[in-house]
């Protein structure tokens, strides 16, 4: 009887390739780890996006954040684009603003003498008036109904902005995760209270900045985008900035206090 070591395959032998073919697997191999690097260097590097909440005619009552500052802030974030709050016929028509002062005094002429590319964040009509009208209503009817609690809701949001305006120290402050905190809070209690027209109507018009960041973002990747948006808008464009792929928030208080400011 034979040992069957010359009749049978071992189980190493059972497996074995012809030798072209396993040179073929290893050129393959060589091939995929040459390409995978190639393949990765021309995916574009995601945007950076920084949040510069601005503060319309408060800029006035808080030295540290004057238009100067403003204007120094946007320069030391160093945009390639800026996102702007106000709607494609206000930025075409730059005219005189009756709240958001900082524009004709400071972002219009920055932008002229620098070039930035400009995205206006505010939505045309007849969008606008779609989210506004039923917010807008919303508010009244609370005003009407509930004169008492509209009364001290207003009297708190104004204790709110003699606080802050004394803990605005420096351009980072206005930006940083106090002001956020206290914002949010302020947004949470007017929805609470005024009800579900409001909570829509706010969650609606950030949702539309936040359309017009991201399509920036992806036009332009690998460039810094800052954007200009009223102080109580931050925090939620923040929150949700940090949930969005394709793009990489910027601490813009960190940014701004290791300037200086």
């Amino acid at each position: 009887m034979t040992s069957g070591a010359g009749d049978a395959q071992s189980p190493v032998a059972s497996c074995a390739y012809p030798a072209e073919v396993f040179s073929m697997r290893i050129l393959f191999a060589l091939l995929l780890s040459c390409c995978l690097p190639l393949a990765h260097a021309r995916e574009p590097a995601p945007a950076e996006v920084a949040v510069l909440v601005t503060l319309h005619q408060l800029h006035a009552q808080v030295p540290a954040y004057d238009h100067a500052a403003l204007k120094r802030s946007i320069e030391r974030l160093a945009p390639d684009v800026l996102c702007i709050e106000v709607s494609p016929s206000r930025y075409a028509a730059r005219g005189p603003e009756a709240n958001k002062i900082e524009y004709p005094a400071v972002v219009y002429p920055l932008i002229d003498a620098r070039g930035y590319r400009v995205y206006p964040m505010e939505p045309a009509a007849p969008r606008d008036a779609e989210i506004l009208q039923p917010y807008l209503a919303a508010s009244r009817a609370f005003a009407e109904q509930q004169p008492a609690a509209s009364q001290a809701f207003q009297a708190q949001a104004s204790a709110l902005y003699a606080t802050l305006r004394l803990y605005w120290t420096s351009p980072a402050r206005v930006n940083d995760a106090v002001t956020d905190a206290q914002m949010q809070a302020k947004h949470a209690l007017q929805a609470a209270l005024v009800g579900e027209g409001e909570r829509a109507g706010w969650e609606a018009w950030n949702g539309e900045f936040l359309a017009t960041i991201i399509r920036a973002a992806r036009e332009h990747p690998g460039k810094r985008i800052v954007v200009l948006v009223g102080a109580e808008h931050g925090y939620w464009l923040r929150a949700a900035l940090a949930r969005t792929p394709g793009l990489r928030l910027l601490d813009t208080a960190s940014l701004l206090a290791a300037t200086g400011d």
